[in-house]
């Protein structure tokens, strides 16, 4: 029998820890927007062709559908960065909307 059958009004704590997902990413989610995270490397090189250093990129998208598809893209050096950023564009309403949708049904 679960715990909460046995005892309904019993708050079990939480037993994995720190919760690992951006504040801001969850938040989004809570909002209804699907998000990814994605990771790239620019690498910078000189003239003659040494590599003279490595850029990391992180790129947060997030997309939702309520009757038209909703898209906003950020990038950071961070994760965290990224998330901000994506979370003050969707605040301020900077996203792309595509009307023209098909809808496959399966």
């Amino acid at each position: 029998m679960a715990s909460s059958m046995r005892r309904p009004g019993f708050q079990r704590e939480r037993r994995h820890g720190a919760l690992l997902e951006p504040a801001d990413r969850r938040q989004l989610e809570r909002d209804g927007w699907r998000t990814t995270l994605d990771f790239r490397e620019n690498h910078v090189r000189g003239l003659d062709g040494r590599l003279l250093r490595v850029e990391p990129v992180w790129i947060a998208e997030a997309e939702r559908f309520s009757g038209q598809v909703e898209v906003a893209c950020a990038e950071g050096s961070t994760a965290e960065e990224a998330w901000a950023q994506l979370a003050a564009d969707v605040a301020a309403d900077n996203t792309r909307t595509y009307q023209r949708v098909r809808v496959a049904r399966a």
